[in-house]
């Protein structure tokens, strides 16, 4: 009897321990805020395609280097946005004429888009941000033509805008549901 209990503790002792140590099951994490979402990046879908586009290193190295311009022209954006307000990342922006294009083309707009706005009218943080992230990605694609042969260059546009409209999508569907689109 003596050993039946000491097995039975035993056991007992060890279902407990083992349940303790097995873990519940999570929900799945949610999806990350719109905050969360970084700058878009034509440069580096583009990079991630360049099997199918048939790059180069050299070519590669080149688009990694305009992705650093870029990186900077975005840190420059949220700067400027943090020491002068929406207006000033604007101005900043639309001053190299890529504003008011359609939404996720190569006008600059990452869901952006519609008619231009004046410099001098209002608007929030989050669209200011977007629509500067939207014309430094333009920008930076715009510059990166000279590195494509032109056929490499035709498909570059259909991956980039395809991207774009993604983006522009996500950013559109997260701003729906109440959340910052850009950070």
């Amino acid at each position: 009897m003596k050993g039946e209990s000491s097995t039975v503790k035993r056991l007992a002792l060890t279902g407990l321990l083992a349940l303790g140590c097995a873990e519940t099951p999570r929900a799945p994490p949610p999806a990350p805020p719109v905050a969360d979402l970084p700058p878009p990046s034509s440069i580096l879908v583009v990079v991630a395609h360049r099997d199918e586009l048939g790059l180069d290193d050299r070519q590669v190295s080149q688009l990694l280097a305009l992705q650093k311009d870029l990186e900077r022209l975005d840190a420059k954006a949220r700067e400027d946005l943090a020491a002068g307000g929406a207006n000033k990342a604007r101005q900043r922006a639309s001053s190299d004429g890529a504003q008011g294009r359609r939404r996720g083309g190569f006008g600059g707009g990452r869901g952006g888009g519609g008619a231009p706005r004046h410099p001098e009218e209002p608007v929030d943080r989050e669209e200011a941000l977007a629509q500067a992230y939207g014309d430094n990605d333009t920008q930076t694609l715009l510059q990166a033509e000279k590195v494509f042969t032109a056929s490499q260059w035709e498909r570059v546009q259909a991956v980039a805008e395809k991207y774009r409209m993604e983006y522009a999508d996500r950013r559109e569907a997260l701003k729906r549901s109440g959340q910052p689109a850009a950070r």
